[in-house]
């Protein structure tokens, strides 16, 4: 698997993240379970709502 290094889930973790939450788990108790941030949650929530499972994979990230 291709996962960047700061990585704190992989996108099957994160499906994992979504699905809870789709399910009924507050977003607080999701984010705490995973050992990420509410934000960070909501983003994972947010990308799959507006993209589907690709939303979960990992992005390129270009340095400059």
């Amino acid at each position: 698997m291709n996962l960047h290094k700061h990585a704190r889930l992989t996108p099957r973790g994160r499906a994992l993240l979504v699905q809870r939450m789709l399910d009924g788990l507050r977003v607080e108790d999701a984010a705490q379970a995973a050992g990420i941030s509410v934000r960070t949650a909501y983003k994972w929530l947010r990308r799959f709502r507006e993209e589907g499972e690709a939303g979960l994979m990992d992005r390129r990230h270009v340095r400059i």
